[in-house]
C-alpha cells in the first residue's frame, strides 16, 4: 500500500511539474492569436493549450496540423521556436538559415478548415494554380507562361478521378526544370525536373549505384561517420576523401542540427587534419538541410565568412535580403587544399554547401553545373489532402550572381558520361585525385 502510494505522489508530481512548465512555456498574451506569414502562404494560429498552421492562397486555406502550445516542447522536440519581435512574430525552424516573420491578423479567416477528400477537381486546381501565381519565382527562368496554364483547368461541373486529376495537375507544372517543385498524394509523386542528359535511362541504375562506382574507384572501404550520411578515408598518398551522400542527419531529441553535425564532422577533420589534399563528393547529393550544409563547411574556416543572400518573394517584389553568415567551428579549421566534386544531381542544400565552401580560398568545384534548385520550399496542402512543393526564395552569392534554374557552375570543367559510371569506373574522380596529387 505504501509503494502505490509513493507511486502516486510521485505521478503527481510529474504532472504537476508539466502543468507548471506548461504554464511557463504557452504563449504569452501578445503571442496568442491568428498570424500570417508576412509574404503569404501560411497562417499560425496561438492559443494557451493548442497552436495550429494553415496553408493559405488567395481562394483556400487548408489545416496541415495542430501541435502542442508548449514552447519549449516544441523546440525541444522539432527545434522551431516563435519569438516576438515588436508586432513581428518570428518562427525560427531547424534546418532553415533565417527566420520566418508573421504578421497579426484579426481572426483566422472563416475559410479555413481541414482537407476534404471530396474536394473537386476545379477547387484543387485553383488552388494549385493560385500558389503557384502567387508565391513561385522562377517562371521567367523556365520560359513558362503560367496564365496560359489555367487553359488545363477541367471545365465546370466535370468530375475526375483522382489518377486523372494527378495527371493534369502534373502537366500544370511541366516544362519548371525545379527539383523543388513537388506534387504528392498518397499513392504517387511527380515533379518536373529533368535528369541530366547523361543519367542513364533506367529504373535499375540510381544515386547508390553512381555512389558504388566512386567507392570502387577508390579500391579501399570508407569509414562512416554515425547518424550521418557521411563517409571518408585518408589515402596511402595523403589524400583525403569524403563523400556527403545527403545534407541530413539523425539529430538527438533537443539538439540542433548545425552543431550537432559540426561536432560529428569532428571525427573527419581529426582523420584528415594530416591530409595533403581533400576531395569532397557532393556529385549525387540530393540536398537536405542548409544548417548541415553549414556545420560541415564551418570546419573549413577559421573567420565569419558571409557566402550568400537570399531573398523570398513578396507580390511582385522580393523582401530585403538576408545575409547567410558561415561560422568557424574552431581555430583549427582544415585549410589544405579542397577539391569539391559537383554534377547537376547535385541539389538544393548540396548547393548551399557549395556556395559556402566556394566562398573559401583554399577550395575549387570540379565537374558539372549543379542542379540549379537552391530554393527553400515552400509547401502547401490542397484543398483535397494532396500536397505541393514550390520554390519561393531566390539565393545569391555574395557578388550577386543568381544560380537558379542554370546550376553553379564549376571552376573546373568536366564533362560526365554514364557508360563508364556503369562499369564501376569514375573517370571524373580519377582526375580529381590526380589534381590533387599535383599531376
Amino acid at each position: 500500500m505504501n509503494l502505490m502510494r509513493q507511486l502516486w505522489i510521485v505521478i503527481g508530481a510529474v504532472v504537476a511539474a508539466f502543468v507548471v512548465s506548461w504554464v511557463i512555456y504557452m504563449p504569452d498574451a501578445d503571442q496568442r492569436g491568428a498570424w500570417r506569414a508576412q509574404t503569404g502562404g501560411a497562417i499560425i494560429t496561438l492559443g494557451p493549450l493548442q497552436a495550429k498552421l494553415y496553408s493559405e492562397t488567395s481562394v483556400s486555406c487548408v489545416h496541415e496540423l495542430s501541435f502542442p502550445a508548449h514552447l519549449k516542447l516544441v523546440e525541444f522536440a522539432e527545434g522551431a521556436t516563435v519569438t516576438l519581435q515588436g508586432d513581428i512574430l518570428m518562427l525560427r525552424v531547424d534546418g532553415s538559415l533565417d527566420p520566418t516573420p508573421f504578421v497579426r491578423i484579426d481572426a483566422l479567416p472563416e475559410t479555413c478548415g481541414p482537407a476534404n477528400p471530396n474536394a473537386t477537381p476545379q477547387q484543387v486546381f485553383d488552388a494549385l494554380w493560385a500558389a503557384m501565381d502567387e508565391h513561385y519565382a522562377f517562371f521567367d527562368l523556365h520560359g513558362v507562361d503560367w496564365d496560359a496554364r489555367r487553359a488545363l483547368r477541367p471545365a465546370d461541373g466535370a468530375t475526375l478521378a483522382d489518377n486523372a486529376l494527378f495527371v493534369v495537375l502534373s502537366e500544370t507544372l511541366s516544362g519548371l526544370d525545379d527539383g523543388h517543385v513537388q506534387l504528392g498524394a498518397s499513392f504517387d509523386y511527380f515533379s518536373p525536373a529533368l535528369a541530366p542528359d547523361w543519367f542513364p535511362d533506367t529504373v535499375t541504375f540510381d544515386r547508390g549505384d553512381l555512389r558504388q562506382a566512386a567507392r570502387d574507384t577508390i579500391g579501399t572501404d570508407l569509414t562512416l561517420v554515425d547518424q550521418t550520411a557521411i563517409e571518408y578515408t585518408l589515402l596511402p598518398d595523403g589524400i583525403g576523401y569524403v563523400m556527403i551522400r545527403e545534407m541530413d542527419l539523425i539529430t538527438p531529441l533537443g539538439a540542433r542540427e548545425e552543431p550537432t553535425i559540426a561536432l560529428a564532422f569532428q571525427q573527419v577533420a581529426d582523420a584528415l587534419q594530416d591530409a595533403t589534399a581533400i576531395v569532397i563528393d557532393v556529385r549525387y547529393n540530393p540536398g537536405g538541410s542548409d544548417s548541415v550544409a553549414f556545420g560541415i563547411a564551418s570546419h573549413f574556416t577559421d573567420q565569419p565568412v558571409d557566402v550568400l543572400t537570399k531573398t523570398t518573394r513578396d507580390g511582385d517584389a522580393q523582401t530585403a535580403p538576408f545575409t547567410a553568415t558561415l561560422w568557424p567551428f574552431d581555430d583549427t579549421p582544415l585549410t589544405q587544399p579542397v577539391i569539391l566534386l559537383t554534377s547537376k544531381l547535385t541539389g538544393s542544400a548540396a548547393e548551399i554547401f557549395t556556395l559556402a565552401m566556394g566562398a573559401l580560398p583554399q577550395v575549387v568545384t570540379m565537374g558539372e553545373p549543379t542542379s540549379g534548385g537552391l530554393s527553400d520550399i515552400l509547401g502547401f496542402t490542397l484543398p483535397n489532402g494532396w500536397s505541393l512543393g514550390l520554390s519561393h526564395q531566390t539565393y545569391r552569392s555574395m557578388d550577386g550572381a543568381l544560380f537558379e534554374a542554370v546550376g553553379i557552375p564549376p571552376d573546373v570543367p568536366f564533362d560526365i558520361e554514364a557508360a563508364p559510371l556503369q562499369l564501376g569506373e569514375d573517370p571524373l574522380l580519377r582526375a580529381a585525385f590526380a589534381r590533387a596529387r599535383g599531376q
